[in-house]
């Protein structure tokens, strides 16, 4: 069951990765800043997430408990995606490659993310 949940994780982890790193540089080309476009890929990718772990990774059927789900996955989004955008401005100060800085930066958030998420946040009655 556990190793399921696991690749469940990734697959969703993936696709939003996907809306993360590609909406990163749309909007990057489109001419916002680096941080505003960091924070608003990691608002979209984080509305994706939840929605979908909460139904497809961790199989939650209804609606109970979506609130609180939802308060516990949406404040671990307010601290990551600063947190994400300071190790990206970090990052970019030593590698001059944009996109390697930017996945080196989440990849360093994204197990702990998954531990926290795992432990704190889908919790079963």
């Amino acid at each position: 069951m556990f190793e399921r949940q696991i690749v469940r994780y990734v697959i969703v982890a993936v696709l939003a990765y996907l809306i993360d790193f590609g909406g990163f540089f749309v909007l990057l080309h489109a001419g916002l800043p680096l941080v505003w476009a960091n924070v608003a890929v990691k608002i979209a990718a984080a509305i994706f997430g939840f929605f979908v772990h909460r139904k497809f990774t961790y199989r939650i059927k209804g609606y109970g408990g979506a609130w609180a789900h939802a308060a516990k996955y949406f404040g671990i989004a307010f601290i990551y995606t600063p947190a994400s955008t300071m190790v990206l401005l970090i990052m970019t100060q030593f590698i001059s490659n944009v996109a390697i800085a930017k996945f080196g930066a989440d990849v360093l958030l994204f197990l702990i993310t998954y531990f926290i998420t795992s432990k704190f946040v889908f919790l079963r009655n």
